[in-house]
């Protein structure tokens, strides 16, 4: 029998990601749902402005649902919420399922969900939208079954279950609905062993974005005992922390100022991994003073002793391949600084904070980190949309 050596999570997580990971060439609508179910506002922002910038007679079904995505996701600006209004309320005139005309958007389940989101965000739907979704029901592809009626729950229907599991624990989780261990379980199991498919990248999204939400729920760090892998979860995971930060535009409630949380440098951002691993790691030290190199006084962001484990912060505040060279370049020449015989340190993680958010960057960014000699961990946590300057 032929051992095979077990794969860590952090490697399942990387090929999800580079599984889901999507581009221009993809139609608008497909890139909005996946940016919409995994969480990136960013790319969400991006696909709505393609699906704004089309310059023909009319804009598509295609284009509406990826502005139905937008609007989910709560990136919608300015006039746009109207405008997808005006494109839902012509699309309601329009006849579906026309005999002798091939099924278009009648059999796209991503592109029916994206109309539908944006139809109950602008109470537009209607009639037209059950008609079009009990129609659209009569598919025979478990996939395109599963989004279609996940479009119906949306629409107001109730009773409706949704599979699967991995497609209903994802909408879940954006959507607020309530999801059983069970159906938590076997979207896990399908994600993680990541199981074939032929669904495209849509499911590959909705696979990613149950790996983290079913990791963040199932994957408790023992406090009492926490190790290695633990402080890797905790912070391939830290970008969760963000969702409930408050970088508010009005005071939140009558009596209260507005609260608004910056993150303007390594030290904000140092205090931010402060207060999720302290609690967890009784010996966290920060500006920890390592032994000197030559005439080198090495100082590092975090370390914890018991581990042997540096965490290095980086704030990389300028866009482009020259930024994003100099932060590599440092973090190498702090790895050999840090990890001296006498250091009593083996093993650093390093955490970038992207002023830029150049999400398209992360993944080679985070790659050539982990290539360089100690380096266990590269974790980028753009700047959140809802902080953009």
């Amino acid at each position: 029998m032929v051992s095979v050596a077990p794969v860590s999570l952090a490697a399942v997580h990387e090929a999800l990601r580079s599984t889901a990971r999507v581009s221009d060439d993809y139609p608008c609508h497909v890139a909005a749902f996946c940016a919409w179910i995994t969480g990136n506002k960013a790319d969400l922002q991006t696909q709505v402005r393609r699906a704004l910038d089309f310059d023909g007679q009319a804009r598509h079904p295609e284009h509406i649902a990826a502005l139905g995505f937008g609007s989910a996701g709560n990136v919608l600006e300015k006039d746009q919420p109207s405008l997808m209004n005006e494109e839902i309320t012509h699309l309601s005139g329009r006849n579906f399922f026309s005999p002798g005309r091939p099924l278009r958007i009648e059999a796209d389940g991503v592109g029916l969900l994206g109309i539908a989101l944006g139809a109950a965000a602008s109470l537009t739907g209607g009639a037209w939208l059950a008609s079009l979704l009990k129609q659209a029901s009569a598919t025979t592809d478990p996939w395109q079954h599963g989004l279609i009626r996940a479009a119906r729950i949306v629409s107001g229907e109730a009773d409706i279950s949704v599979s699967p599991p991995e497609l209903s624990t994802a909408l879940a989780e954006v959507l607020g609905w309530n999801i059983s261990n069970t159906d938590v379980h076997a979207a896990w199991q399908a994600s993680a062993r990541m199981f074939p498919h032929t669904d495209g990248v849509a499911r590959d999204a909705v696979r990613l974005a149950v790996f983290e939400f079913a990791l963040a729920r199932m994957a408790h760090v023992s406090v009492g005992a926490a190790g290695v892998e633990d402080l890797k979860t905790l912070l391939l995971n830290s970008g969760r922390a963000l969702k409930l930060w408050r970088f508010e535009s009005t005071p939140r409630t009558a009596n209260s100022a507005i609260a608004r949380w910056d993150v303007e440098n390594e030290y904000h951002v140092q205090s931010l991994l402060w207060a999720i691993l302290a609690p967890v790691f009784p010996d966290l030290e920060d500006e920890e003073n390592l032994p000197s190199v030559g005439h080198k006084h090495p100082r590092a962001d975090l370390g914890i002793p018991s581990l042997r484990t540096i965490i290095e912060v980086k704030f990389l505040r300028s866009a482009g391949q020259a930024a994003l060279a100099k932060v590599t370049e440092e973090v190498a020449a702090d790895a050999s600084l840090y990890l001296s015989a006498e250091s009593g340190y083996d093993n650093i993680m390093v955490v970038v904070w992207d002023d830029r958010a150049q999400t398209e960057q992360h993944h080679e960014l985070k790659t050539g980190l982990e290539t360089i000699r100690g380096i266990t961990c590269a974790v980028i946590l753009p700047r959140p949309l809802k902080m953009q300057r």
